[in-house]
């Protein structure tokens, strides 16, 4: 199969596998009065989709080593079809909210990073480079597809319905990949080497990638807290404003941030490759910590200019997302790159676990939804991430040129 119609298959499916993503965001306001939800409830139920994610991807990313990811990847979009079936039927508080919630993170961990495992498998080493950021950017086309697909239907029908037509959507996932992917056949030799498939040590040693997972893991700890909150935000914003808008609306607000982080993904990644991925990730994750940081203060402003200002800081957030996941590809081991990956999502993803969690809690302990003060802190918290990241990656890439140095001859 040629690249750019396997690159535009995976990105599909990327997109109907998602669907699932934002339905409890979207909704949240809904559960919290239906469940009688704190703050604090309702960031476990957002980020126990990420902590799914994190259990299952060590075993579903580090196995792509050995075995074809389309495998995994079609068994997976079917456990994610069940989640949103289960939810739909079987959700009825905190508990079982968390349950199903839990398996739909386990979904993620099966399609996302086995779906550009597919493609690594498949393609020569410029072809991979450049599809990267392609299909890491068309994570904000399902994350946003998922947004809207839930806006349009909300007041509607009942939520139970919206999780269903999730769970169709992702059947049809399931077929696309196993009728249109072409199978391809792994084996142990030559591949992986001596190295057990769930063995991640080595990777843990390539300091070059691990720089880059850092940097991600702060980046999913800000891009999921922002996503798990930004409509709850947003509803408190339109009535401080005095403005008359509509849940839906905000929805389709927050649709178009997700839609315009594709291209900031794929633009930002063409700029890294032309010139200093680590300069433009830098900068990038300081406006992002700036943007951020101040959002929460421009509470009362104009509503439509504070849905503008959070567009735009939407987009910076995701504008080195395609760098960083690139950075980690081009740093790993040829037969290690399964591994790699696996660790480039535990540990992204666990950031993506804690950031909604920790917004939540900062939100309870400041005030709640209803205070203007709390949402400062808030925001805040989701900015850290940046902070935090750009911090880390500079370290470890100065300790890489160290460590390099050392292993240079003396002249």
């Amino acid at each position: 199969m040629r690249p750019i119609p396997l690159l535009v298959t995976l990105c599909v499916a990327e997109s109907l596998s998602m669907a699932s993503f934002a339905n409890f965001a979207v909704l949240l306001p809904e559960f919290t009065v239906l469940w009688s939800l704190s703050n604090t409830e309702a960031g476990w139920i957002g980020g126990i989709y990420f902590a799914g994610y994190v259990f299952a991807v060590p075993l579903l990313v580090g196995l792509t080593d050995v075995l074809d990811a389309k495998r995994i990847y079609l068994v997976s979009a079917l456990i994610g079809a069940i989640a949103s079936f289960g939810f739909a039927l079987f959700a009825e508080g905190f508990w079982t909210a968390m349950l199903f919630r839990f398996i739909a993170g386990v979904s993620l961990a099966g399609t996302y990073m086995p779906g550009l495992q597919i493609l690594n498998d498949r393609l020569e080493e410029k072809q991979r480079l450049k599809a990267v950021p392609w299909y890491t950017g068309a994570f904000g086309l399902g994350s946003g597809g998922s947004f809207f697909l839930t806006g349009q239907l909300v007041g509607k029908v009942d939520w139970p319905v919206i999780f269903s037509v999730v769970g169709i959507l992702q059947v049809a996932c399931v077929f696309i990949v196993l009728v249109v992917v072409p199978s391809r056949r792994k084996s142990n030799s030559g591949e992986g080497g001596s190295r057990h498939p769930l063995d991640f040590r080595p990777v843990l040693t390539n300091l070059k990638a691990m720089a880059y997972i850092f940097g991600y893991t702060g980046h999913s700890y800000e891009l999921f807290a922002f996503r798990a909150w930004i409509v709850t935000f947003l509803v408190f914003a339109a009535v401080v404003s005095g403005a008359a808008v509509s849940r839906v609306e905000i929805a389709n607000y927050v649709t178009i941030f997700s839609l315009v982080g594709f291209p900031a993904s794929v633009i930002g990644a063409h700029f890294a490759l032309r010139g200093s991925r680590r300069r433009l990730v830098t900068w990038v994750m300081i406006v992002s910590f700036v943007l951020g940081g101040m959002l929460g203060f421009l509470v009362g402003i104009p509503f439509l200019l504070l849905v503008l200002i959070a567009g735009v800081y939407s987009a910076v957030i995701m504008a080195d997302s395609g760098s960083l996941t690139a950075g980690t590809v081009e740093s790993a081991r040829n037969d290690e790159r399964g591994a790699t990956l696996a660790v480039h999502s535990v540990l992204g993803f666990s950031g993506g676990f804690l950031g909604p969690l920790v917004v939540g809690l900062v939100l309870d302990l400041t005030g709640g939804q209803s205070s203007y003060t709390a949402w400062v802190f808030a925001c805040i918290s989701i900015a850290a991430g940046s902070l935090v990241a750009v911090i880390l990656l500079r370290l470890v890439l100065a300790r890489t040129k160290t460590h390099s140095g050392n292993l240079s001859p003396k002249p």
